[in-house]
């Protein structure tokens, strides 16, 4: 299976200013997912797409491609599967073609080459399957124990049926952590979307969830990367 692993790294940020390139422990953060997907073994072809020539040159050292983002497909609202569909076109109209593509987030930087290649089994192994997503198991933070606001500014329940529940009780719900989403060429192409059923998880460590949209998560993902590499959770 040859795979196309996409990093999506905009300039545009309105929680935190060129978050990208945020200096976490003395590292611009979309280092840490270029350096996971360069560790793995599996994917064929890495591209960093950037609306953002800071972003860019910021890792220009990497042995990766490059793909210079309109600004159209830059905005705070464009669907990240544009940028996808235009990577694909233009890899096609070179006459090279991918059975799949990955798309890496760098504001989910916990992530390693192993589990990039570990999803990719996944996919391989399973022929039904058109996507693979990575999750990690909730616990305390459970749709169980969450609540609608309904017109009479009254809580109203999300899963009833265990709202009085002990959470060893409860079955398992999974949460998309935003690491990676893998989907087979054909599949997208047919739904334009990256999320495609039949869909299974690659489920992720827990202790290890954040995700970069706020200034807190920055304190949260120093802590955490820091915990990360030396094993501690």
């Amino acid at each position: 299976m040859r795979v196309l692993g996409i990093i999506p790294a905009r300039g545009g940020s309105k929680g935190v200013p060129n978050k990208n390139i945020y200096p976490i422990l003395g590292k611009p953060l979309v280092h840490y997912t270029i350096d996971s997907a360069l560790n793995s073994k599996k994917l064929d072809k890495v591209v960093l797409s950037s609306d953002s020539d800071k972003i860019l040159d910021a890792c220009a050292a990497f042995n990766i491609a490059f793909h210079k983002r309109e600004n159209k497909l830059a905005t705070d609202v464009s669907p990240v599967i544009k940028t996808v569909m235009n990577i694909l076109n233009r890899f096609e109209q070179d006459n090279i073609f991918f059975d799949a593509v990955l798309l890496l987030q760098p504001t989910s930087p916990i992530k390693t080459g192993k589990d990039i290649d570990n999803a990719i089994k996944l996919l391989e192994a399973n022929e039904s399957v058109n996507s693979v997503i990575s999750v990690v198991e909730m616990d305390d933070t459970h749709p169980a124990r969450m609540y609608w606001e309904n017109e009479d500014h009254m809580l109203k329940p999300i899963l009833p049926e265990f709202e009085k529940y002990r959470r060893q009780d409860i079955p398992k719900a999974l949460y998309r952590n935003g690491v990676l989403y893998l989907t087979r060429t054909s599949a997208l192409r047919n739904e334009n979307e990256l999320m495609v059923k039949p869909t299974m998880p690659y489920k992720m460590n827990p202790n290890y969830l954040v995700n970069i949209d706020e200034p807190r998560d920055l304190l949260i993902a120093e802590v955490l990367i820091k915990a990360w590499q030396e094993n501690k959770l």
